[in-house]
């Protein structure tokens, strides 16, 4: 992160000097000062045209602004739209970047909800298996006490009837 408002700020200090050469270019060559004219002339009429409108003055004839004028009023406008060119493209950069890094941290928050989403369905699945499971047990399990209490009941009769505890008929002793 702050690499790369370092790198920002190297980016819009070189662009300082990149402003001023154009200032420079626009006296030194003469189609890029016949363009610097060109365009401090349609911002001039622009700017004043919107003056008299916004300040309820009569539309009169606009004057051009002299050589001198427009050369440094162009590469004004030149140089200082330059330079927010790169200042705009700084924080769209950034603003692109971060709405990145949240759409990347959403994906990663919804991924995770996702997850857990499938191990609690998964976890309720092992919980009912677990639940069926123990009601067989049990049901095995009653079964199996149901079956000794016969098998008890079964070796008593067994035991008393071969003892001489109970007659053949069940009613005690020897006969």
């Amino acid at each position: 992160m702050s690499t790369l408002k370092l790198g920002s700020l190297l980016i819009r200090t070189l662009a300082k000097p990149v402003a001023n050469s154009i200032k420079v270019q626009a006296k030194e060559h003469a189609s890029f000062r016949d363009f610097c004219i060109a365009v401090a002339q349609r911002s001039h009429k622009l700017e004043m045209t919107l003056k008299m409108k916004f300040l309820g003055y009569k539309k009169e004839v606009i004057r051009p602004l002299n050589d001198a004028k427009a050369v440094e009023a162009g590469a004004n406008f030149l140089s200082e739209s330059f330079i927010f060119g790169v200042a705009a493209s700084i924080i769209i950069a950034e603003s692109w970047r971060s709405h990145h890094s949240a759409k990347n941290r959403r994906n990663y928050v919804d991924d995770a909800l996702e997850n857990l989403e499938n191990e609690t369905a998964q976890l309720k699945d092992n919980i009912q298996l677990l639940r069926q499971e123990q009601a067989t047990a049990e049901k095995r399990i009653q079964t199996l006490e149901e079956d000794n209490t016969q098998l008890r009941k079964i070796l008593d009769q067994v035991l008393s009837a071969s003892l001489g505890l109970k007659g053949p008929n069940g009613y005690g002793g020897r006969n």
